[in-house]
């Protein structure tokens, strides 16, 4: 297992195997509600319109790049939390915080993920809390919810 930061993987370049073409860099990481895994990466820098990548077309992780199969695997989506996210609505770094009991516990600073799978492994809070993905409930628009 293989695992990368995602605040240090946002603004990483993305490239296509096919082609060696620089097609974007990471601008956030489309995660599934239950914050399990990451479903697709939001690419920026190909087109005014929103593009991403769905994780079984992403390569590998590098120190320094993202690599692609194809230049032409990222498109657009009309799906709901991928614009959610695109606009920033639904993201999983900044969130606030707050337990099945209702107490807050400061915002997400940064999140693990296992490279070769997408899995979520920890999310690390604004208080110095490293959670495991086996304590998070959900993410939403408003918070991510995790155990009391």
């Amino acid at each position: 297992m293989t695992v990368h930061s995602m605040k240090a993987m946002t603004g990483q370049s993305v490239i296509a195997l096919d082609s060696a073409e620089e097609i974007g860099t990471v601008k956030h990481f489309v995660v599934a509600p239950d914050v399990s895994r990451i479903d697709r990466l939001h690419i920026d820098g190909r087109k005014k319109k929103a593009m991403f990548a769905e994780w079984s077309h992403l390569e590998s992780f590098g120190s320094d790049r993202v690599m692609v199969t194809n230049a032409a695997d990222p498109s657009e989506s009309k799906d709901d939390r991928d614009i959610g996210v695109a606009k920033g609505d639904i993201e999983l770094i900044g969130s606030r915080v707050l337990d099945t009991a209702g107490f807050e516990h400061g915002t997400v600073v940064d999140g693990s993920f296992d490279a070769d799978s997408g899995a979520i492994v920890t999310v690390q809070t604004s208080e110095g809390t490293e959670i495991p993905q086996a304590a998070i409930h959900s993410l939403g628009s408003y918070a991510m919810v995790i155990d009391a």
